[in-house]
Formats: structure tokens, sequence, C-alpha cells
């Protein structure tokens, strides 16, 4: 019978998807029940991964530019359109933004947080607004230092979709007093930050200053290894668009499908089957990925906690669950007067009538 509720509920969930456009989900929406200590219940919870972009994602956004002193051109682009840009990522879901700049190690400082992540787009504003353009010295600038720091950064959300926006027209140094490309990489990939590169192509150059050295495609190398993309700035007018679209192509394929705990369950035990779903899919379709998710009572008290549905380690949906656990075991709650012989005189036991498990 369970497989055939099951079988309903995807085949319901094919439906619905093909018959209206719709964001990440998962089904049910919300869950309820109380419970015994020592008691559980399983029930199957459904995650479509929908066709498109996602809308619904958990999602920060870190602007970085290159604040030397031939970046004037650029980042009076970006500051005239960080509005429009951040607008254009809020489709995404719940977005929040951050803004930070680089210089070079012989400027007054080599890298400075102007906007920690936030939700408040003025804020952001204000903090691109800060970029200057001054300084540098030499060709290769702090760009290692401002991308590890920012990778390790304590501000980023538990489970967000995670980018960094780098604008530049230089490489960086790498080596001696700057972190190796090679560090940099693992750094980004390890707190699971995309990054995204809108510059000139001179942030590929080779170079070598003072025995520090500047690898050859650098931009791009660390842009496709953390599954970003490099982009050449054009057109002002259509930076916005370039960067929605960038962040939109990263989502466009995926390799892992989960759920997960958003919040503390307290006093309940979660657990799911599958733990995860792995393979090779992209969004030019609706796809449907079902758990068994087992609740169990472990301390009395009502708790209120969420489960996420994640895409490669990056929130996109979000479900509530409200459990009350009582003190005493929910299914021993008296059969009626003269049930227990009639089951008796049956060979029925009266664990038959109950739709828990005791753990």
């Amino acid at each position: 019978m369970k497989n055939v509720i099951r079988m309903l509920g995807v085949a319901a969930s094919f439906a619905l998807a093909s018959s209206m456009a719709m964001a990440d989900s998962i089904s049910p929406s919300t869950y309820s029940t109380t419970l015994g200590i020592g008691e559980s219940v399983t029930i199957t919870k459904t995650v479509v991964i929908s066709k498109g972009s996602p809308t619904s994602a958990l999602v920060d956004v870190k602007f970085i530019a290159d604040t030397t002193g031939s970046m004037g051109g650029i980042n009076s682009t970006v500051k005239s359109n960080a509005t429009a840009i951040m607008s254009g990522l809020s489709g995404f879901g719940d977005a929040q933004f951050g803004a930070s700049e680089y210089k070079d190690r012989f400027d007054s400082y080599t890298t400075k947080v102007n906007q920690a992540l936030t939700s408040d787009t003025s804020a952001v504003q204000a903090g691109i607004n800060a970029w200057g353009a001054s300084g540098g010295g030499d060709t290769p600038e702090a760009n290692l230092i401002a991308l590890k720091q920012q990778a390790e950064a304590t501000d980023w959300r538990e489970g967000s979709n995670r980018f960094i926006v780098q604008f530049g027209d230089a490489p960086g140094h790498e080596g001696g007093d700057y972190p190796t490309l090679a560090n940099t990489i693992t750094a980004l990939n390890d707190n699971n930050v995309k990054v995204i590169v809108v510059g000139t192509s001179a942030m590929n150059n080779t170079c070598a200053y003072e025995g520090n050295n500047c690898t050859g495609n650098a931009a791009t190398t660390i842009a496709t290894s953390t599954g970003g993309s490099f982009n050449l700035i054009s057109s002002g007018a259509d930076i916005d668009q370039l960067i929605k679209d960038a962040i939109g192509d990263s989502f466009a394929t995926y390799s892992n499908v989960s759920l997960g705990l958003v919040g503390s369950s307290g006093g309940v035990g979660v657990s799911f089957n599958p733990v995860s779903y792995t393979g090779s899919w992209d969004r030019s379709e609706d796809r449907v990925f079902t758990f068994d998710v087992t609740f169990t009572g472990i301390a009395a008290g009502t708790f209120d906690f969420g489960v996420g549905a994640f895409v490669d380690g990056g929130r996109v949906a979000l479900e509530t669950d409200s459990i009350t656990v009582a003190a005493a075991p929910v299914s021993s709650v008296p059969l009626p007067g003269a049930l227990p012989m009639l089951l008796g005189a049956l060979g029925v036991s009266g664990s038959f009538l109950r739709r828990r498990r005791r753990g």
C-alpha cells in the first residue's frame, strides 16, 4: 500500500509540474503530528527540481572589485547598475548581497569589506559606491587574497548557494605574500563558493614580478574550477543581464539532490532515506525525487523546524514541520472495553491497530 501511495504522489507531482511553471518544491509543504517518546512515524516527501532557473533558492552573492587606478570605468558601470543587478538576482529566491574590494600590498590596505552580507540592498549599494580607483603600483593585484578571504568568511548563510562576482582588469599575484592559485581554488570549493568573473581579457595574463608569478588563464581557471564562468565585460547597459545569465547558467546542471535539517529539531530524531540521489541532470525538464523521512520522539515538548531540499549543497526549497512529543507513548491508549477480548479470541494483537511503530 505504501508503494501505491508513493506512486500516486509521484504521478500527481508530475501532472502538477507539467501543468504550470513551478519553483523547486517539497511536498507536503508542512507536516505535524504527535509522538510518544520512543515512537516513530515515516512519511514520504517529494522534491521537485523544476525546469529552468530556481525561484525559491537561498542565494548569497558577494561583489568583489579591483579598486586600483585603472578600474574607474568598470567600477562606475557597476555602481550605476548595482540596483538592477541585485533586482535581477533576487528573482532566484531569498537573496542577500555583500560588497568588498581589493588593491595591492603597497596600498594603504590590501582588501576591505565595504558591506557584509545583508538583505538591505541600499546598504550594499552604499558599499559599492565606496569603490574608488587608486593605487596598485604594478600590474598584478591582490585578487587571490580577496577571493580566499571572502571564501573563508563567516557571514555566509548556512546552506546557501554561494557566489562571488569579481570585477577586474588585471591578473593576481601568486605566492610569497599571496595565496597560490591552488590554495585559492581549494578554499573556494571547500566553502562551496562559485566565482563569476566579469572583466577584461587581461585578467588571464601571465606575469612575473619580484618572484610573485601570475599563472596564465588564472581567472578562467578559478571560475571553471568552482562551477562559475569568465565573462568579458562589454557594454555597461548589459552588465545586469550578463551577471543574471551567468548565475542562472551555474544552476543549469546538477549532480546531487538531498534533504537536510534547517534549524534544530530539538527532541525529535530525523532521518532521511535515501540520504541523497547522485547522477547527472539538467534543468531542461522538471525532475522528481522521493525520500522517506522518519521522525522519532526523543524528549517531551513541541519542536518546530524545517527540512530543506538541497541541490549540490545549496538550498533550493524549504518546508516546515511541527512535532509534539508526549511523555507517554501515544499509541498506548487503552482499547474500548470488550475489544481486547475479541482480538485475543481472534489471535490479533492490539498493535494491529497502531499506525506508528515503537522505536
